[in-house]
């Protein structure tokens, strides 16, 4: 009962002004940064848990959208902690780490982490599923548009998925006969201005930071004058101007996720589930950011591409 009125409290106070719904179960919900690909994934999250029983009749769901910094991320795991939620979804590497930095008794279920191992989100009181893609696929099909030499990586040094993107490009780098330039982007101000400088580069790696991600547009503005194509691994940005995408499914990240806290709620241990891979994977093209930029796509792009932007 105690813990029930915390809860409602704590949403009248945090959240929507509104009173919670009577429920037997609470998740905390983090996103690392208020991007388009992780409200896509929640939206999967509840319809899929809500299959699995989990309805808002039994499991009242509590959104936290930070801004995209340390402290704002761990300010939001320490409210669900402190309300001891039953179970905190983290959309985001940065968002798991800092739950997981509150808390090694409460669920953690993360999505949309490139690469859990090597980002330190997986604990004995956490699963999920990962974002990576084959970096290397993304990068031979580039090369096979248009031949490549300096490559800017745009990342966050704060963001661990970020972090884990650039030293993939760096050991690909090697083997493919490319090199890299790095620029650090910590907030989103930053990333228009350190694009426009001249870097010598010859294409842009966009990668999935939260900081990076909340200035796409200024990135592609200043890779749009300099005539440079830009390329990635995350959702949604093939259509803001990038030349060429590799991602995962956000619809998959969010049931994947729902599948496991159901597991979760139902008594499971998250150090019983495996965490899971991203198997629904899009090649995506812009052709009409090739012809701006006169690059002649080969058939076999064409032909391997699951969506084509015309």
């Amino acid at each position: 009962m105690h813990k029930t009125i915390i809860a409602f409290l704590f949403t009248i106070f945090i959240f929507t002004g509104r009173s919670a719904p009577a429920a037997e179960k609470s998740i905390g919900v983090i996103f690392s940064g208020d991007l388009p690909r992780y409200h896509e994934a929640h939206k999967a999250f509840v319809t899929a848990l809500a299959r699995a029983g989990f309805d808002q009749s039994r499991v009242a769901i509590y959104v936290q959208t930070p801004n995209p910094d340390a402290m704002s991320w761990t300010n939001s795991a320490r409210k669900f902690v402190s309300v001891e939620v039953d179970a905190i979804v983290a959309y985001g590497a940065p968002a798991a780490a800092a739950a997981l930095s509150e808390t090694d008794t409460i669920p953690v279920v993360f999505s949309y982490v490139y690469d859990p191992v090597a980002c330190g989100v997986k604990k004995t009181n956490s699963t999920g599923v990962s974002s990576k893609v084959p970096m290397v696929t993304l990068l031979k099909t580039l090369k096979s548009i248009t031949p490549f030499s300096r490559l800017a990586a745009v990342y966050n040094p704060d963001e661990r998925d970020s972090v884990m993107q650039l030293d993939e490009l760096i050991k690909n780098a090697a083997v493919l006969g490319f090199q890299i330039i790095e620029i650090k982007v910590k907030s989103p101000g930053e990333a228009k201005a350190k694009m426009s400088r001249d870097t010598g580069a010859d294409c842009v790696y966009i990668s999935c930071s939260a900081a990076v991600d909340k200035d796409t547009q200024g990135i592609m503005d200043a890779a749009n004058r300099k005539k440079i194509p830009a390329v990635t691994q995350v959702p949604g940005m093939v259509e803001k101007g990038v030349l060429l995408a590799l991602t995962p499914s956000s619809t998959e990240q969010g049931e994947i996720a729902a599948a496991q806290v159901a597991r979760i709620l139902k008594g499971e241990r998250p150090s019983d589930i495996p965490v899971e891979n991203a198997k629904k994977v899009d090649l995506v093209l812009n052709l009409k950011a090739a012809n701006a930029l006169s690059l002649k796509v080969p058939f076999d792009v064409l032909n391997t591409a699951t969506k084509v932007i015309k």
